[in-house]
């Protein structure tokens, strides 16, 4: 044990490719087997991506197989759920989309510990692979999914700028039209001299001469440009609206590529031009956490949580993990019972008397009389004649 351990921390640590491990410890792979969950996880920890999915998926297919089946008890298809997901968060392209989306029907398994386990595993496809999924276990399209871009074998990507650093240009321009705000709404004064004024007047009274012998030439020239001004605007304004009336979905599709490579361009301007602090990365880690609430068309909705970073060693507990609602012995039970009880009228027969220490009727005190002293009663009831249970009837309705 201690020595497939230490291989699969050596595979999974410096990604080596080691065919012949993972058939030698797919046989383990049953659930009678001893120290089964220790398998699993070396399993996990030996799974990278520059390991081929050929290689991998004889043994997800023995974990499907033996674990994930109905004739299991819950608590086994749990763990093989929980394996498989470790198993596919270190090299997601061992999942087929027709084992995936059955394994994803599982989220409406009677047994909670199996629906949550299957919902893990949707969570872990959503950030990784979403096109994988069904339409529906997709989620509503957020910011941060509509970046995503699913890599093929040996792709890497190696990005050239600090994903999320395009906010801090937003931010900076924001302060600067803060800035540029409030310097404008400053007063300003501006001070005339009356000596100004009096020779503004006087060239004034000067030019009315000159410029009422040029008026009556000048009114037809402006009319005529006028018109031909506003002959010309018209057609600017009609062609503008035809144009962009042809093709709206074209420029909506463009706009989103464009927004995508603009965010892009920022983000290499940003952390090409300037050393970012701390600060700087705590906004970047803020942004990008909000782009996961922040749906495409600006609805907030309080998203599930997701784990989106993985460690390099896989725990023990996150195989093991079980969601389950915790037995309550007897007594528990009774007492959350009277809990939610207070308050509450009594069922069953309500006495309406005014004075409950008052006496009772004989109609109710014969209902409690013990059986030995009515029996006499009982069997003259029974040698009645008709008439005399009439007689009774009657009276009984009369009183």
């Amino acid at each position: 044990m201690l020595t497939l351990d230490v291989v699969s921390r050596l595979i999974g640590l410096h990604q080596l490719i080691i065919f012949n491990f993972y058939p030698y410890i797919q046989r383990f792979l049953q659930p009678h087997q001893k120290e089964v969950v220790r398998m699993m996880q070396f399993v996990a920890q030996a799974s990278h991506e520059v390991v081929p999915p050929d290689v991998l998926e004889p043994v997800l297919r023995a974990l499907v197989n033996n674990f994930v089946t109905e004739r299991n008890s819950s608590d086994v298809m749990a763990i093989g759920l929980n394996a498989i997901r470790e198993m596919c968060s270190r090299a997601p392209l061992v999942m087929t989309e027709d084992l995936l989306r059955d394994l994803a029907q599982y989220k409406n398994y009677r047994e909670r510990s199996v629906m949550m386990a299957a919902k893990s595993l949707i969570h872990v496809y959503r950030s990784s692979m979403p096109h994988l999924l069904h339409k529906k276990d997709r989620g509503r399209p957020t910011e941060a999914s509509l970046e995503i871009v699913a890599r093929k074998y040996g792709e890497v990507d190696a990005k050239e700028f600090v994903p999320g650093a395009e906010i801090l240009l937003e931010t900076e321009n924001n302060e600067s039209c803060d800035d540029s705000d409030e310097s404008g709404d400053e007063w300003v004064n501006v001070s005339h001299s009356e000596d100004e004024i009096s020779d503004d007047e006087n060239i004034d009274d000067e030019d009315e001469d000159v410029d009422g012998s040029d008026d009556d030439d000048n009114e037809d020239i402006e009319s005529n440009s006028d018109t031909e001004g506003i002959n010309d605007t018209d057609q600017s304004i009609s062609t503008q609206n035809s144009t962009t009336n042809t093709n709206p979905k074209k420029k909506k599709v463009v706009s989103k590529k464009e927004q995508l490579a603009e965010k892009k361009e920022k983000a290499a301007q940003v952390s090409s031009m300037r050393i970012l602090s701390d600060e700087d990365f705590k906004r970047i880690e803020i942004a990008q956490l909000s782009k996961q609430m922040t749906s495409a068309k600006n609805r907030k909705r309080p998203a599930e949580p997701e784990e989106t970073s993985r460690g390099e060693l896989v725990r023990l507990k996150d195989i093991e993990n079980i969601y389950k609602k915790r037995k309550h012995d007897k007594q528990t039970r009774i007492d959350s019972i009277k809990k939610g009880q207070e308050g509450r009228e009594k069922f069953g027969y309500k006495d309406g008397r005014l004075n409950p220490f008052s006496s009772k009727t004989n109609r109710e005190k014969k209902k409690t009389k013990n059986f030995m002293m009515i029996k006499h009663k009982a069997k003259g009831k029974v040698k009645k004649s008709f008439k005399d249970k009439q007689i009774a009837l009657r009276n009984h309705l009369t009183n």
